[in-house]
């Protein structure tokens, strides 16, 4: 593989999702991580989704075939959530008409296995570009907290800028579409959970409590969520 590597000032993060273990450990992530990606492997849909729990992903490779869900399936839940992620599909099924479903699915890039690991590297660094860390709303003024238009990211007054995970995005948007009105805990956890008595209440009020942590520390500002007594939480920003 080629050792030329686009320079960004923040190495895009990358989950590849490839069931094949000797595919995905020997051959995609020492590859794309020598092309300049943070990158982490899983095995299947289950594994991808536990991990955006706690961490968001610039960038995804997705097998079609994986044990647990088709991969454009996955796709099409991935572009609901983002508009902005990247998604490349790699699989051995390449006909017009496998490729039109990809691009259905909101399918970024469709490539065809054994893949060419300085195409993937470029079409990914293309991706990348359009999801680093000051497209968003860069241009809106100054002096309050703000999301991207991804809504991965929440940037503070001063600049400040903080990646969110999976389950802090879906908190913050439903509070920021609130227009500063209070939101109800359970409202909050049904858009975490699709039962919310499988939820504990304490794990809501932990997400808050390290979610204002984590800002502060990244941004030395405070987020301005605060909880409502007996109702839920409010961000007034």
């Amino acid at each position: 593989m080629s050792s030329s590597t686009p320079k960004t000032s923040i190495r895009p993060t990358l989950a590849v999702v490839e069931d094949d273990a000797e595919l995905r450990e020997q051959i995609l992530l020492p590859a794309l991580a020598r092309a300049g990606f943070e990158v982490a492997g899983m095995a299947s849909a289950l594994e991808l989704y536990r991990a955006m729990a706690g961490t968001s992903y610039d960038l995804v490779v997705l097998d079609v075939g994986l044990p647990d869900d088709d991969g454009l399936s996955i796709a099409r839940h991935l572009r609901s959530l983002s508009p902005t992620i990247g998604i490349v599909i790699l699989t051995g099924y390449g006909s017009g008409k496998d490729r039109l479903r990809g691009l259905q699915a909101g399918v970024d890039a469709y490539l065809s296995k054994p893949a060419d690991m300085d195409e993937l590297a470029m079409t990914l660094h293309n991706l990348a570009k359009r999801v680093q860390p000051g497209q968003g709303q860069a241009d809106a003024g100054p002096g309050r907290w703000r999301l991207d238009e991804g809504g991965w990211r929440l940037r503070s007054p001063g600049g400040g800028e903080v990646t969110l995970n999976l389950f802090e995005r879906e908190v913050i948007k439903m509070l920021a579409a609130a227009s500063g009105m209070p939101v109800r805990r359970d409202a909050l956890i049904a858009q975490l959970v699709e039962d919310i008595h499988d939820f504990d209440p304490h794990r809501l009020e932990m997400l808050v409590y390290r979610l204002r942590k984590k800002c502060l520390k990244l941004t030395e500002e405070e987020l301005p969520l605060r909880a409502v007594r007996g109702i839920g939480y409010v961000l007034a920003w």
